[in-house]
């Protein structure tokens, strides 16, 4: 048996050594061949050559972003592995793998092995896969925002300090707080101020603490799709507490300020303007239009 391991040499928590001790745990049950991303969208690269090279899985460690190229460059084509070597890593996290780099390379060792694996479905946005959320609006420009203070502020900050000081300055402007998206969905038409799309749950987290902001969302479906009508300044604790705590917004009698969909297969959307948009949080770009759907082939991820 062979594995592709991919390797982003500037994730948070890799370094030669956490290289090395991954490395050997996956070589107790196949053969490894390491390469390393130097460029955005290369682990897309290196993992369709795992596919043209008839590999028989793909591991990841890295981060989010990572695991994202990843997944869009093989899909359902080959299984892939995760190691959490991301500051968030949220999808190793909601596949239940261990925290730790070596268990969990331990782990996906003997799911090699024992051919163990789980059949995900997952969401795309104009043609772009996503693992377990995408958005057009204000988390993508977050998103955005904690991209670029990264590459220019060269201390080592918390990344969920860093979210929570770009939304609050963004809020704090009044950005989002007017509905300037026009969404299809399910034979309605609503008019929101962004938009995210969720495949699994928890959204995301905060250190140890789970986000469900779509806590009925699950793999075996269609996508949940939370949109704010308006987002003011005075609106956001209660917007947190509905959204974060009692998920008002998810029950059947909903709640009037924040449109909300549940097992859905796809949602087209109008920007009035071009609105940021990411992916499993990468920030990929501006979107004047967007389809968000489900990929009917899915991916393979070992467990």
């Amino acid at each position: 048996m062979r594995a592709l391991l991919i390797v982003n040499p500037v994730a948070s928590r890799v370094n030669a050594v956490v290289e090395r001790t991954a490395r050997r745990e996956l070589e107790a049950a196949a053969e490894i061949e390491v390469v390393r991303t130097t460029r955005p969208l290369g682990a897309a690269d290196l993992a369709r050559r795992a596919v043209d090279e008839a590999f028989d899985a793909v591991i990841v460690l890295g981060g989010d972003g990572t695991a994202n190229e990843v997944l869009n460059g093989v899909g359902a084509a080959l299984p892939i592995g995760l190691l959490p070597g991301g500051g968030t890593s949220v999808m190793p996290r909601n596949l239940g793998l261990p925290p730790s780099i070596p268990a969990a390379a331990r782990r996906l060792a003997s799911a090699l092995a024992e051919g163990r694996e789980r059949s995900v479905r997952v969401g795309r946005i104009n043609g772009r896969r996503f693992a377990f959320n995408a958005g057009v609006g204000l988390d993508a420009e977050v998103v955005r925002r904690v991209d670029g203070r990264e590459r220019t502020d060269k201390r080592r900050r918390s990344a969920d300090v860093v979210y929570a000081r770009e939304l609050a300055k963004l809020v704090a402007r009044g950005a989002y707080s007017q509905p300037r998206i026009t969404v299809h969905a399910d034979r309605q038409v609503d008019r929101v101020a962004f938009v995210v799309a969720v495949n699994l749950a928890p959204w995301s987290y905060i250190g140890p603490l789970p986000l469900d902001l779509a806590p009925s969302a699950t793999a075996d479906g269609g996508l949940d799709i939370v949109a704010p009508r308006r987002l003011y300044r005075r609106d956001v604790a209660g917007f947190v507490q509905r959204i974060l705590v009692d998920h008002r917004h998810a029950r059947g009698s909903g709640d009037p300020r924040i449109a909300y969909w549940h097992d859905i297969a796809r949602i087209d959307l109008r920007c009035d303007e071009p609105f940021p948009t990411q992916v499993d949080g990468d920030y990929v770009g501006d979107v004047m239009d967007a389809l968000i759907d489900v990929d009917p082939e899915g991916a393979r991820y070992l467990l």
